[in-house]
C-alpha cells in the first residue's frame, strides 16, 4: 500500500474513531451521572427516615403500637412436697384462659402533623365479653393442700396500658371490681391491668365482661387466647392491612372504612389452656392477627422508585439526542451533553422537594415539565429549527410519562417495562434501518 492508499484509508477511518469515541463519552457520561442519582437515594432514605423518627415522636405522647392480650385468670394454690429433709411448702399460680371470647372494637383514627410529616393515630373502643370454667381441684395436682380462690386476679394484657383514656372495671360473675395499673405478676405480661377477684370453690365457669378505650398508632394486634374467639372491628380507615392468622373470616372495606369479623379456636394457639407459674410468657407469642392502618404508598417510596428509573430516563434522553445528531445531521458538543445530563438530574432533586409540601403527582408534573422546558429550551439553540424542538419535546414528555405510568404500577410494573423497552429498541432499528454506518461521520463532516 503507497503513502496515497495510507492517507486515504486513515482519512476514511478518523470519522469513524470520532463516532465511537463520542458513544464511549456518552456511555461514561451515563455512568457518572449515576454518582448523583445514589446521592439522591440515599436522601431520600434519610427524609424517610426522618419521617419515620417524627411519627414516634408524634405517637410517644399518644400510644404505640398496641398488642391486646386477655383477659387470664390466675389463682394461686400451695403445695407440700414431701422430700427427705421433711415437707417443702411452696406456692404455686395457676393460669387460666377463657372458653369462649367475644371482643367487639370500634377503630376511630385521626391524623397529627408536625412540620411537614404526619402521623396515623387511633382510638380503639373495645367491648369484652366471655365465659371461664374453673378448672377442677384435680388440676392443681395432688400435693395440692390450699387453693386460694379469695386471692384470684384477673390480667389483661395492653402493650402500653398508660394509653388507656379513662378507668378500666371489670364484671366477673355479676360483680364489679375496678382494674389497677400493671400486671398482676411480671410472669404474664410486662405492662397491663389486673383486678382481684373473690372466686367461690363452688361455681364451675363465671361470666367476665369490660368495657375500656385504648390510644395507639400504626396499628393494632390480638393474640387468640380462647378456646373458642369471635373478634369483630368496624374501623374509619379506608386502607386497612389484615395481618397475621388467622385472617378475617369476613371483610368489607370501603373508601368510608372497614368491617371485619375474625374467629379463632384453640388450635390457633401454640400454648395450653391452662399452666403453671411462668410455663408461657404470653408477651413473647406471636401468633397473632389484627390490623394495620396502612397508609398508601407514600411520597417517599414512590421517589426511591422513580430514582430507581433514572439510568432508563437518561439513557433514553441520551439516545434521543444522539438520533437526532445522526439523523438530523446536527453535531451537538459533549458539553452539551453534559449540560442536558445535568437537567436530567436535577429533576430527582426537585421532585423530592416538591413531593414533601405538594404530593407526588403533583410534584412529578410540575418537575418534569419543568426539565422537559429546560432542555427544549436549550436544544432550540442546538437544532435551530422549532420543528426538531417541538419533536424532541413530545419525545421526552412521552418518556416521563412513560415512567410515571410505570410508577403507578405495582405487580405488572416489570411485564410494562419490559415490553416498553422493546418497543423503544424496535423503533430505534426500524429508523437506523437505511443508515450507513461506515460513512455516515464522513457525511456529517462534509455537510
Amino acid at each position: 500500500m503507497n503513502t496515497h492508499d495510507m492517507k486515504d484509508t486513515l482519512k476514511r477511518s478518523r470519522p469513524q474513531l470520532v463516532l465511537f469515541i463520542k458513544l464511549g463519552f456518552i456511555l461514561f457520561l451515563i455512568l457518572l451521572l449515576m454518582i448523583p442519582n445514589l446521592l439522591i437515594q440515599d436522601l431520600v432514605r434519610s427524609r424517610q427516615s426522618l419521617e419515620a423518627e417524627t411519627q414516634m415522636e408524634i405517637a410517644s405522647g399518644w400510644g404505640p403500637r398496641q398488642k391486646i392480650i386477655g383477659p387470664v385468670l390466675s389463682i394461686p394454690y400451695i403445695e407440700e412436697l414431701p422430700g427427705d429433709d421433711g415437707t417443702s411448702i411452696i406456692q404455686h399460680v395457676l393460669r387460666v384462659l377463657p372458653k369462649t371470647m367475644n371482643i367487639d372494637i370500634k377503630l376511630t383514627t385521626q391524623e397529627r402533623q408536625k412540620s411537614i410529616y404526619t402521623a396515623i393515630l387511633y382510638q380503639s373502643a373495645h367491648e369484652v365479653n366471655g365465659v371461664f370454667d374453673l378448672p377442677k381441684p384435680s388440676r392443681f395436682g395432688k400435693y395440692t393442700t390450699d387453693i386460694l380462690w379469695e386471692n384470684a386476679v384477673i390480667d389483661i394484657g395492653i402493650s402500653a396500658a398508660s394509653s388507656l383514656d379513662s378507668v378500666v372495671y371489670i364484671e366477673v360473675a355479676e360483680q364489679r371490681y375496678k382494674m389497677e395499673s400493671g400486671p398482676s405478676d411480671s410472669q404474664i405480661f410486662g405492662s397491663g391491668i389486673h383486678a382481684a377477684i373473690a372466686m367461690q370453690p363452688d361455681q364451675d365457669s363465671f361470666t367476665f365482661n369490660s368495657a375500656f378505650t385504648v390510644n395507639g398508632s400504626r396499628g393494632i394486634d390480638y393474640l387468640p387466647i380462647a378456646e373458642s374467639s369471635q373478634l369483630n372491628m368496624i374501623g374509619d380507615w379506608s386502607s386497612p392491612g389484615f395481618i397475621g392468622m388467622p385472617l378475617p373470616k369476613q371483610r368489607v372495606v370501603t373508601s368510608n372504612g372497614f368491617d371485619a369479623s375474625w374467629q379463632s379456636t384453640a388450635y390457633n394457639r401454640s400454648f395450653k389452656k391452662a399452666w403453671v407459674d411462668d410455663e408461657v410468657w404470653l408477651e413473647r407469642e406471636l401468633n397473632t392477627f389484627g390490623v394495620d392502618l396502612v397508609q398508601m404508598v407514600g411520597h417517599y417510596q414512590k421517589n426511591m422508585r422513580s430514582a430507581k428509573y433514572a439510568l432508563l430516563i437518561i439513557s433514553l434522553s441520551f439516545m434521543v439526542f444522539f438520533f437526532f445528531e445522526i439523523l438530523k445531521a446536527k453535531r451537538i458538543h459533549p458539553v452539551q451533553y453534559i449540560f442536558v445530563g445535568l437537567a436530567l438530574s436535577i429533576f430527582y432533586t426537585l421532585l423530592l422537594s416538591l413531593s414533601e409540601h405538594l404530593g407526588f403527582d403533583l410534584s412529578y408534573l410540575v418537575s418534569a415539565t419543568a426539565v422537559v422546558a429546560l432542555i427544549s429550551w436549550y436544544s432550540r439553540y442546538i437544532f435551530i429549527e422549532r420543528r426538531n424542538t417541538l419533536l424532541l419535546s413530545l419525545l421526552l414528555s412521552g418518556l416521563y410519562l412513560y415512567i410515571y405510568f410505570l410508577l403507578q404500577l405495582e405487580e405488572f410494573a416489570l411485564l410494562t417495562g419490559s415490553i416498553g423497552l422493546f418497543v423503544v429498541l424496535g423503533v430505534v432499528m426500524y429508523l437506523s434501518r437505511h443508515l450507513d454506518w461506515y460513512h455516515l461521520s464522513a457525511k456529517e463532516s462534509q455537510e
